[in-house]
């Protein structure tokens, strides 16, 4: 299956080879990593990519890639992702399902982020998923903006052990919602 969930006016479905440069041009961008310690290459991306393909292959829930209906355009990504326990995070709450986006910039500001992220947690309490959780850098008020009309909770700040070298994006907050 390679079409998961659709909403008004988009499509999350699986990764397809013809997404790679698009998403590689949005993972250079230094305006969509703002929020991120670096920008991505392309073996990167491509890397990311497969392993994003193989999980939704194997589990049918993911980071899906999303593309808008009328024009069949890629414009990033939207979906879940799986927190191990033993992850470098070391939150109580692990392991547990991490809800998280990307849109290409030129579709900021027409809420496809929310409206992608609204049928995700749909989907995933349709596959017996009940709590989610997102994380993201202190100082990312799009993606609080997202969170707080998803409905999720903020339920603590804490310094992200990945970006503990740059003070400007360690400090992050983590939401959660019961679904």
């Amino acid at each position: 299956m390679t079409e998961y969930i659709e909403t008004k006016r988009l499509i999350l479905r699986n990764w397809k080879d013809e997404d790679v440069a698009k998403f590689q041009s949005m993972n250079a961008n230094p305006e969509v990593r703002r929020y991120f310690p670096d920008i991505l290459s392309y073996s990167a991306t491509k890397n990311i990519i497969d392993q994003m393909k193989a999980i939704i292959n194997q589990h049918e829930i993911g980071l899906f890639a999303v593309e808008l209906k009328e024009t069949k355009s890629f414009i990033g990504m939207v979906g879940l992702n799986y927190i191990p326990e033993d992850s470098e995070l070391t939150f109580p709450e692990l392991p547990f399902y991490e809800i998280g986006w990307r849109i290409d910039k030129d579709v900021w500001g027409n809420g496809l982020a929310t409206e992608a992220a609204e049928a995700v947690l749909t989907y995933a309490k349709e596959k017996g998923i009940n709590e989610v959780y997102s994380f993201t850098s202190e100082i990312n008020k799009p993606s609080r903006r997202v969170m707080e009309k998803l409905e999720m909770e903020h339920i603590r700040n804490f310094l992200h052990p990945k970006v503990i070298h740059d003070e400007h994006l360690a400090a992050h907050v983590l939401y959660h919602k019961v679904l």
